[in-house]
């Protein structure tokens, strides 16, 4: 089962997840040796990524041993404004000293075809034959649809068991083919983390913690990975009785 928890503003909540962020890495290092971690876009990871490069969390990161992918991507150039790789690369990855060889960006100049397939080989170079990929941490946001990633209401991405497929013409804005991760790659994750902020989506955080049929409507709410933690601020949380975390 899902947990949530509610801070009072996107500043707590980013604080909160960053914390969570290293805890995590560290565990995985101690455990496995490694730490493998898929990003995500949008505006709510911004803050995250920029508290990560601070000196206090910088310095308790083992970066070292860190390697990095996305769970999406939109078909442009690393240089453009739509670019998930873009939004690390300027507010994290360019102030820490995480290797060049382990960061796996999706390359979405290519086109979303080219790579998918190209993100396909790359984590089957990581995870070897393991089975389905095991993120230690998927960090996720979730649109005003309910998507999250590049999974969208109603499309045949939903049912793929593909590690990662193309996502042509998508009902989303920008309008851009992707590339993303499946369900069942962000179930098999270790923890599935994710960052909601904003009175527009308080509905669906209300039909996902109450209804059980929300997994129908909303892909967020169909993952379900080993450990699966919603860091969720207060204006987009609908219970006035929620205990807010700190």
């Amino acid at each position: 089962m899902a947990e949530f928890h509610v801070f009072k503003n996107p500043e707590e909540l980013s604080q909160a997840a960053a914390r969570l962020f290293i805890d995590c890495a560290r565990e995985a290092i101690d455990l496995r040796g490694r730490f493998i971690v898929a990003l995500s876009g949008g505006s709510t990871p911004k803050r995250l990524f920029q508290i990560l490069s601070e000196d206090r969390h910088r310095q308790a990161m083992p970066w070292d041993r860190t390697i990095i992918f996305w769970g999406d991507e939109r078909a442009v150039a690393p240089s453009h404004e739509w670019s998930n790789y873009k939004l690390a690369q300027d507010h994290l990855l360019a102030h820490v000293p995480v290797h060049e060889k382990n960061i796996f960006r999706i390359q979405g100049e290519r086109g979303a075809k080219i790579a998918a397939e190209d993100m396909l080989q790359n984590m089957l170079s990581i995870f070897d034959d393991q089975g389905v990929p095991r993120f230690d941490l998927a960090l996720q946001g979730m649109g005003t649809d309910g998507h999250t990633a590049s999974l969208f209401p109603g499309t045949n991405a939903l049912a793929s068991t593909d590690w990662v497929v193309p996502v042509i013409d998508p009902p989303a804005n920008p309008k851009v083919d992707r590339v993303t991760i499946t369900l069942p790659v962000l179930n098999a994750a270790r923890l599935s983390l994710f960052l909601v902020a904003g009175q527009g989506k308080r509905h669906i955080i209300s039909e996902i913690r109450n209804d059980p049929t929300a997994p129908t409507r909303y892909p967020a709410a169909s993952v379900t990975a080993e450990k699966t933690v919603w860091y969720v601020s207060e204006d987009a949380f609908n219970s006035t009785s929620a205990r807010i975390a700190h």
